[in-house]
């Protein structure tokens, strides 16, 4: 099993009435540390911008939240509801739980997002010269080879990527032909690109588990 990376707390605020949503999550997050979650009714004066929101149908205003929350901040919105509350042709590139939801798998998403929202705003990729840049503004340049596994796995969001995928989409390798040599020369890279990240001291790190090579923003 892989371990979690514990992310720093970020806010989540919910909007409904439906107590068992709110008391679950409120549950989990105790546990796991990974972000506080808060209720809350009015809205108008709401920055939409950053936070997590989670909508559930039991709002008095549901539908005209939805509009209004997803014109702003459409990726961070997740909506909770019955079949019978929502037209899915309608709400179909929103992240929707239809209820009965297992509250794990909402979970789940919301720690994607998490971590997804850490690598786009604390990383970016100048293609043009390539080169990694972090929000002080720190340049790292990098080699061809070096830029395309810091992409693809920045692509990944935060997921294990496999040496034979890898080696596949950076070197244009067929899976059965990963073999020791491929994989070292895998590896020397990845050493050097730690050097220069640990060399200009950007807060990210290439870990390796069971499943493969990732991506991480550090503390």
């Amino acid at each position: 099993m892989v371990k979690e990376k514990k992310l720093s707390i970020r806010e989540i605020i919910y909007y409904g009435k439906d107590t068992s949503i709110y008391e679950s999550l409120s549950c989990i997050s105790k546990v796991k540390g990974s972000f506080e979650i808060k209720r809350n009714e009015i809205y108008k004066h709401k920055d939409f911008k950053n936070n997590i929101f989670i909508l559930d149908d039991s709002h008095f205003d549901f539908l005209k939240l939805i509009k209004r929350i997803s014109s702003i901040n459409k990726k961070n919105l997740i909506i909770t509801a019955s079949k019978e509350s929502i037209s899915l042709q309608t709400f179909q590139n929103l992240s929707i739980f239809l209820k009965p939801i297992k509250v794990f798998d909402l979970y789940k998403d919301i720690i994607k997002k998490f971590r997804k929202q850490e690598l786009e705003f604390k990383i970016n990729l100048n293609e043009s010269n390539l080169s990694l840049i972090d929000p002080k503004g720190i340049n790292l340049k990098l080699t061809e080879k070096e830029f395309r596994l810091i992409e693809v796995l920045l692509n990944n969001h935060g997921k294990p990527l496999s040496k034979e995928n890898i080696l596949s989409t950076v070197w244009g390798l067929e899976a059965e032909k990963t073999d020791y040599l491929n994989t070292r020369v895998l590896e020397t890279l990845i050493s050097k690109i730690r050097k220069k990240i640990s060399s200009v001291n950007i807060k990210i790190s290439i870990k390796k588990n069971k499943n493969g090579y990732l991506l991480i923003q550090n503390a």
